[in-house]
């Protein structure tokens, strides 16, 4: 059962709401800023009509009667119906001098706060909300420079009020950046275990049967995917998966080695009994006959080696372990004594070599060096070259002859076990069909690479590729 807090379906839904939280946080933090820094957008054209009738109606009774407390609201129209505001005169210590209706206490106690200076310095009419309450000025009275007049109603602050503060182009750069970088944290969250997954199954791809994705030791560095459920068990099957190939590969290899150590047996008693046949008989005319007995117990013999080696070259390749070598100093040899075969074939030998470090395992390297050179030498027309190439990641083995080569199509084939071309079926040359099969398996146990192109104007070109140690 998957805990719903580590759901992936549940971490993007919440990762949607939090978008939106946080694109809405970007512009109403700005938005409340701008609005506590300045408010002249929020005063319209009617409300400066009516804060300058009023203002002209309180100087013009000022004038008559300089008591404030002489002024009624009602001849002022302030109880109109129609006229929205009731008014307050506030002196220059924001003391309040008269108001045409009551203002509660909390707003009163709010004249004393740092807003309330700011509104009253102002030198034009502004719009602020103190407590609940809509106060728009000031003006100041021209019959008394000291006292100036603000109109207010009770009004609830309204969330949308706040966004008008904020430019429209600023609310969409905000919500763009906010939603791109959101996004991007989303994607890269799910890409990395992604991308993780796919490095696990290339590497899977290269032969690497025992590579494993560790989501649950601390100190591996694929603790950082177990987060997630749904991706931990994708991980977990993975691991299963691989480990069922690697099972099924390994009895493949175990029942090749058996058949193989089985058939040594009566295959060494038959070519005994040819041999003591051979000696025994007395007809000429069976002589041709054993000869070919032998001669296909050779072959089956020669079957039966190259299948052990192919199904024990891991083992064998694991108990000598890992050397690094110089490219020169292991290639050397086996380059002398293919310069000794060329010669005995009269087939031209041309190589070289660079100073490059590896680490391999020295007998399968070898092998699949030497089973492609020997390939070569089958099929050469008449020459056969093995260069070397570095570059920073890696060293690359390149193996070319000039012999009729293959069909394109049969390219991905020749390291398939038991494999041959037509031409090599119908040719004296044709062998067994496990020597590129046994190269490609010790370049796979080298970590590297093979790959077969054709050479031109004709032939062959193998490539092995291996890691390089800087």
């Amino acid at each position: 059962m998957i805990n719903p807090i580590r759901s992936f379906n549940v971490k993007v839904l919440g990762w949607f709401w939090l978008t939106l939280l946080v694109c809405l946080l970007s512009i109403a933090v700005p938005a409340f800023v701008l609005q506590q820094l300045d408010d002249d957008d929020h005063v319209n054209s009617k409300e400066r009509r009516l804060l300058g009738v009023v203002a002209e109606r309180v100087d013009k009774h000022l004038m008559r009667h300089p008591d404030v407390n002489h002024i009624n609201p009602r001849k002022l129209n302030l109880l109109d119906r129609n006229f929205p505001y009731q008014m307050m005169i506030v002196d220059s210590n924001l003391q309040l001098v008269m108001t045409s209706s009551p203002v509660r206490e909390e707003l009163l106690e709010r004249f004393d706060s740092k807003r309330f200076w700011y509104f009253m310095q102002s030198e034009r009419p502004r719009e602020v909300n103190l407590e609940w309450t809509k106060l728009i000025g000031p003006v100041s009275l021209t019959a008394n420079p000291d006292w100036k007049l603000i109109l207010w109603r009770p009004e609830r602050p309204r969330p949308m009020d706040l966004f008008r503060t904020f430019p429209l182009w600023g609310m969409l750069a905000v919500f763009l950046v906010v939603t791109s970088v959101m996004s991007w944290l989303l994607v890269r969250s799910i890409a990395r275990p992604l991308t993780r997954l796919g490095q696990a199954f290339n590497a899977v791809g290269q032969g690497q049967l025992n590579h494993k994705i560790d989501t649950e030791s601390a100190s591996s560095p694929d603790r950082q995917y177990a987060a997630n459920a749904q991706f931990a068990r994708l991980f977990t099957q993975f691991n299963d998966m691989t480990a069922r190939i690697a099972a099924l590969i390994q009895n493949q290899k175990r029942q090749s080695a058996d058949i193989s150590h089985e058939l040594r047996t009566p295959l060494t008693r038959l070519q005994m009994t040819l041999a003591l046949l051979r000696k025994k008989s007395a007809d000429e005319g069976i002589a041709p006959l054993l000869e070919r007995a032998e001669k296909e117990s050779e072959l089956l013999n020669l079957h039966i080696q190259r299948l052990s080696d192919l199904t024990t070259m891991e083992a064998r390749a694991i108990q000598q372990g890992r050397q690094r070598f110089t490219l020169d100093g292991l290639l050397t040899d086996l380059c002398e004594d293919a310069a000794f075969e060329a010669e005995e074939l009269n087939i031209a030998w041309h190589h070289t070599l660079v100073d490059a470090e590896i680490e391999v395992y020295e007998e399968p390297i070898l092998t699949a060096i030497e089973n492609v050179v020997r390939n070569a030498f089958k099929y050469a027309s008449g020459s056969v070259s093995l260069t070397c190439e570095r570059t920073e990641q890696t060293v690359v083995i390149r193996i070319c002859d000039d012999g009729p080569g293959v069909q394109p199509d049969e390219l991905a084939s020749l390291t398939k076990a038991f494999y041959r071309t037509d031409s090599a079926r119908q040719s004296e040359t044709g062998g067994l069909g496990l020597g590129l099969a046994i190269a490609a398996e010790a370049v796979r146990l080298n970590h590297g690479t093979i790959h077969f192109g054709l050479n031109s104007p004709s032939g062959l070109a193998v490539s092995l590729a291996f890691p390089r140690v800087k």
